[in-house]
């Protein structure tokens, strides 16, 4: 048979049908239930990847399949059902049929039992004694049905009536409830809410669609309806996610409903356990279903008007009740059992996006109460206590919209700044980061009066972090939270900030390192945050002359102690070149020290130093220096140019476990520059009491006249020695410097040197092709790096030059070789024990490389190394 609504019967029709009908008998037996149950996933499972189906096609069918078994025979069930939880035991009587009649008549006069209970007969004749009977059978049977709900009722002392029963906790009213947990009823209720589910899914719904808002609206009370009555774990689930793709639609019945819905959802929590675990499906549904609830349009925030303005007209209203007149899904009590609920299953770990949700609503619609205030020291704590990143996030999103939005106190917005404050000093990083970026955003969006009253409660304690903090990404942090917080105050409040930092820098004593270095630091700060409060009056002389002071007890150095105050100090000066250039340029005392600095022992301040200097070359026209840049400090310092070249050349002298690659690049920066120079003003490079370079500095070189009057060929000299003893990082480090200046300069230049600069990378490639195997030497990154430079040198001078300068390096490595072999056979004449003791020390060696060869291979066959006792 079609079904009502339908021109045909579809496949589907055809399909569901029959399992329908054997669910509608009364007498079907559980394992039939089964069966049909199995059958019925399956059509679900294939009509839900049913692409051609519409939601003009699925809607009508779903409802039509579904409501018969969710209503029953009396569909008014959901409008003027008995919904008071004392009648959960209560019982409808069936009249006693005496006769021979089968199941099927027992049913029948089952389900006309409502209609007999509406005759008015006498049953005076049923007792003995017509005292307190009552006067017909509807009045007879309500007076039972209230003796026995007192039957069920105990009283401990005083105490409120309890119900008792195996019911007592549910949320459905049995005799609501009855048809629709029928076994049979919700196997068919199931396969059509996983429908439903699969639809809404699977379909891109139109809200403005008034045909299509029209079909879904009557969902609403049927999910209502499931959501109340239905013991069905599943049933509820899917209900549950069907509402949350409804709830997100303007539909008209969400107010009609919202006053049965909520409710239930509060009883479903309170029987799921909410408050120990939120890791169940229906505790995640009901959040989310109370999320949509609480934040749909429909339901105005009528508490976000009432705004107290003060603590007496603020938190001591909190207990104004919510008026449940469609301003609000829930009443007052319902929230604050809701709040209670939360303050526990926040803690969870597991399964949080749904519960910070519902905090985050509850919070949007400015709902205060005690519980909610507590709350929010929970998740303060959360913000910065949580072991998930995700959670600290959500805290501090959430309680900085409680900051901004609700109305507090003085004294209640004193204690959460405090605690703000505190919980930056906490013991784990990740709380400690969590924790500031709260603080910055609660700077940033603070009202600039309250900010201006809290500035010294916000600026000594992040002064202290700054400098006690041991991690490195903290420090930044803190750094960036006391810029946004300068950056917001007003002048005079800076002033006085300013005064402070001044005070520390200039302090004494054995504690004052300390606050040096925070003032260092400030200096820093202050610069690039306020450019415009620096320049005022002689801000920025004091700056540059508290810096140079600072800078200048530290040259000459003897060792690297206290190095990170000199660190400091010369950030601070990076930062003010980096703003006011010409202030720095023109301060030749200060790079006189910069020059020295660059031999300093430490790493980072030889670091930072040759950024300083590297930012002024960069900006200077090497050829035109005498005319353009005569104020310059090269210019201005005579030797400056040799000062500098030595220094870099010394931090590209290293071992390898000491390379660090950040400086090695700025020294090569450094050198092209200087080469540049050197090249176009050689009379510049030293002073006059200074003749040239030492013996020493350049080794045993034969043309060392010839180098002492040619800086360059003294630099290339340099890092030619330099790059001669092994130690793969520090020539790499020479050999791309070589690159970098045949990169930069013109060949003719680099001609005169070709010599200094093909040996050292021939020596290379020389010892590594004697060490590796041919396979290795092949694939080795330094051997490919050393004949890069070379084919670069020789396409810049041209194939004969570079040939012929080859050639000469050639035979002078053969004149070394052949003039150590003579020495060598002369002194086993003259010194035969030296000459014993060298011949056993070279047997040694060979000893080991071939041990470490047989090893290389055994390791390469996988075998195990072998052991030596």
């Amino acid at each position: 048979e079609p079904y009502p609504g339908f021109f045909h019967a579809s496949p589907v029709h055809a399909l569901v049908t029959p399992l329908l009908k054997r669910l509608r008998d009364p007498d079907v037996a559980p394992s039939t239930i089964g069966k049909v149950k199995d059958c019925l996933n399956r059509i679900a499972l294939g009509f839900s990847h049913n692409t051609s189906a519409t939601y003009k096609e699925v809607l009508p069918f779903v409802f039509g399949t579904v409501s018969p078994f969710v209503y029953g025979n009396s569909s008014s069930l959901s409008k003027d059902g008995d919904d008071d939880p004392e009648n959960s035991d209560d019982e409808i009587e069936t009249p006693i049929i005496v006769s021979k009649s089968k199941s099927k008549n027992r049913a029948d006069a089952k389900s006309s039992q409502g209609k007999k209970i509406a005759k008015t007969v006498a049953v005076s004749t049923w007792i003995p004694s017509v005292l307190g009977t009552a006067a017909d059978q509807k009045s007879a049977f309500d007076m039972k049905k209230k003796q026995k709900t007192e039957l069920h009722k105990v009283s401990d002392g005083v105490a409120a009536p309890k119900l008792t029963g195996s019911s007592r906790h549910s949320p459905m009213t049995p005799s609501t409830s009855r048809t629709l947990n029928n076994p049979s009823n919700s196997c068919a209720v199931n396969f059509g809410l996983v429908l439903l589910y699969s639809c809404l899914k699977r379909l891109k719904f139109d809200s403005s669609d008034e045909m299509m808002c029209s079909m879904v609206d009557p969902y609403l009370p049927l999910l209502t309806h499931c959501v109340r009555y239905s013991n069905d774990n599943q049933a509820l689930v899917l209900a549950l996610k069907c509402l949350g793709v409804l709830l997100r639609m303007d539909l008209p019945s969400v107010i009609k409903t919202a006053k049965q819905l909520g409710p239930s959802i509060l009883d479903h929590l309170t029987t799921s356990n909410a408050a120990a675990s939120t890791q169940s499906d229906i505790v995640q549904g009901c959040f989310k279903s109370l999320t949509l609830l609480i934040t749909h349009h429909k339901f105005a925030a009528a508490s976000s008007n009432r705004k107290p303005s003060s603590e007496a007209s603020g938190e001591n209203k909190i207990s104004e009740k919510f008026q449940h007149d469609g301003a609000h899904p829930l009443s007052e009590e319902q929230m604050q059992a809701l709040l209670n609920f939360l303050h526990s299953a926040v803690i969870e770990s597991d399964h949080h996006n749904a519960t910070f949700g519902l905090v985050k609503a509850i919070s949007s619609k400015r709902f205060m109460s005690a519980e909610f205030y507590d709350l929010m020291d929970i998740i303060l704590k959360l913000s910065v206590q949580s072991q998930k990143s995700a959670i600290r996030l959500l805290s501090s999103q959430i309680f900085l919209q409680y900051l901004m939005d609700y109305p507090m106190g003085k004294q209640r917005i004193d204690r959460h700044l405090q605690q703000i404050v505190l919980n930056i000093k906490y013991e784990y990083e990740e709380g400690r980061l969590s924790a500031i970026d709260l603080l910055t955003s609660v700077i940033q969006k603070f009202p600039f009066p309250v900010l201006e009253s809290n500035s010294q409660l916000f600026f000594l304690p992040l002064v202290l972090q700054m400098v006690n903090d041991d991690c490195k990404s903290c420090k930044e942090a803190v750094a960036n939270c006391i810029s946004v917080l300068i950056k917001r105050l007003s002048t005079d409040t800076v002033q006085n900030l300013f005064d402070y930092v001044k005070r520390w820098s200039q302090s004494s004593g054995i504690d004052s390192i300390p606050m040096q270095k925070a003032a260092a630091q400030l200096f820093g700060i202050f610069v690039v945050t306020r450019p415009d409060y620096i320049k005022r009056g002689s801000n920025l002389a004091d700056l540059m002359a508290l810096t140079v002071k600072a800078i200048n007890k530290y040259v000459p150095f003897d060792d690297n102690s206290e190095w990170e105050l000199l660190y400091f100090n010369l950030v601070c000066v990076e930062k003010v070149n980096k703003e006011f250039p010409s202030l720095v340029g023109g301060n030749y005392d200060l790079w006189g020290a910069q020059i020295k600095l660059l031999a300093f022992p430490h790493p980072w301040v030889m670091q930072i130093s040759s950024r300083i200097i590297n930012s002024h070359l960069a900006s200077l026209d090497p050829e035109k220096l005498l005319h353009q840049n005569r104020d310059s400090f090269v210019v201005k310092i005579p030797g400056s140019l040799y000062d500098m070249s030595r220094n870099l050349c010394r931090q590209l002298d290293f071992d390898d476990i000491h390379y660090v690659e950040t400086i090695a690049t700025l020294a090569i920066k450094n050198i092209v520059c200087l080469f540049q120079a050197m090249k176009h003003h050689p009379d510049l490079c030293y002073t006059t009491d200074q003749n040239g370079p030492d013996r020493e500095e350049i080794g045993d070189n034969d043309n060392f006249e010839k180098i002492s009057k040619d800086p360059c060929r003294w630099i290339m000299a340099r890092l030619s020695n330099m790059a001669k003893p092994k130690g793969n990082r520090r020539r790499e480090s020479i050999f791309k410097c070589f690159a970098a200046l045949c990169a930069s300069c013109a060949a003719h230049y680099l001609t005169p040197y070709l010599e200094l600069i093909i040996d050292p990378i021939d020596r290379a490639i020389r010892e590594a092709s004697n060490s590796l195997r041919p396979e290795e030497v092949e694939s080795s990154p330094f051997v490919a790096l050393s004949k890069e430079v070379l084919q670069l040198y020789e396409d810049a001078v041209g194939t004969d030059c570079f040939v012929e300068s080859y050639a000469k390096v050639n035979r002078k490595v053969r004149e070394k070789r052949d003039k150590r072999r003579q020495e060598i056979a002369a002194e086993a004449v003259h010194d035969p024990q030296a000459a014993a003791k060298r011949k056993i020390k070279k047997q040694l060696l060979e000893k080991e490389r071939k041990k470490r060869r047989v090893e290389d291979r055994r390791s390469m066959r996988g075998g195990a190394k072998k052991k030596h006792y």
